[in-house]
């Protein structure tokens, strides 16, 4: 018997978009298997990421789920042999880096979600007006240039976007994932807006409270805490099934994911070095109601440095 090999993250996500899109065709495993030719444990095997899917079988998937945009389908075959891949994959590693919906998808899917977040609040944290706010600022145009009008619609289609991502926070079944997020100073002192006597700034904070009532774990790094384990930058741990991933961030969306077990293991050890650094959750609640209750002291030294997705 050949020996168990654990799924490549890309062939587990392959396989979660896969059933997704069988389940909203309406299709059972057996009506799926039996058009394919194959057994349902074939299925189900290749919907758990244990089977790998070749790209020839990905038009016999679109045609029964009614997938006909042409876009989505190439994603799927690039998806194929991003699964081939372990270790690093990404600008860094090859070219089938991820996008905002192949990191939106991994979200989806993750049982737990870990955070760290330095110089901005992690998308699916972050209130609409904050999420349009760092969306325009990371918008490319010239000095003193005013977006154009396709900008502004890419903008809004991020905007719509990053708030469909967060109904995950509400959903019922499977149960939202198990959030963790340690915050650097700057994230929680940077405003979204300096034009609004901080209204839009004291709206993010309170969301920041509401989630840590329940739906987050929040812990706030302050800048003294000198020198941390992540000053290479922000990253997540995303658990997917039994597989860790790691979205290491990027400018934009030239980020990457990272499933070698080596570097799961030692980025997993950062995340757990911040959380010891970090103020506790007691002490974070009390900056955050601090900043509420001092009307959002903010330096005018921080400023926001990116696109955070």
């Amino acid at each position: 018997m050949a020996a168990y090999q654990r799924p490549t993250i890309g062939r587990r996500i392959l396989g979660k978009k896969l059933q997704k899109a069988r389940e909203a065709a309406g299709l059972s495993v057996e009506q799926v298997s039996r058009a394919a030719g194959q057994s349902e444990a074939a299925t189900y095997r290749q919907e758990s990421g244990a089977t790998a899917v070749k790209e020839t079988a990905i038009p016999f998937f679109a045609n029964q789920y009614g997938i006909d945009d042409p876009e989505e389908i190439d994603r799927l075959k690039a998806w194929c042999k991003i699964a081939k891949i372990k270790g690093t994959w990404g600008p860094s590693g090859t070219q089938l880096g991820p996008t905002f919906n192949d990191y939106a998808d991994a979200e989806s899917f993750s049982s737990e979600l870990r955070f760290c977040e330095l110089l901005a609040v992690p998308g699916l944290l972050q209130t609409e007006e904050y999420s349009t706010a760092i969306i325009r600022r990371a918008a490319t145009v010239h000095p003193g240039e005013l977006p154009s009008e396709s900008t502004l619609a890419e903008i809004e289609e991020k905007v719509r976007m990053r708030e469909a991502r967060k109904a995950l926070l509400k959903r019922d079944d499977p149960k939202p994932p198990r959030i963790w997020a340690v915050l650097g100073e700057a994230a929680v002192r940077t405003p979204p807006r300096t034009d609004d006597g901080g209204r839009a700034h004291k709206e993010q904070i309170q969301h920041l409270l509401n989630l840590g009532e329940g739906i987050a774990t929040i812990q706030v790094l302050p800048l003294a805490a000198g020198l941390h384990s992540a000053t290479s930058g922000s990253f997540s741990v995303m658990t997917i099934g039994d597989v860790e991933l790691i979205h290491r961030e990027g400018y934009a969306a030239d980020g990457s994911f990272i499933d070698s077990e080596a570097q799961v293991r030692d980025y997993r050890a950062r995340y757990e070095r911040l959380q010891v650094q970090a103020l506790n959750i007691e002490r974070s609640r009390k900056f955050l109601h601090d900043l509420l209750a001092r009307g959002i002291a903010c330096s005018r030294s921080v400023r926001f440095a990116g696109l955070v997705m």
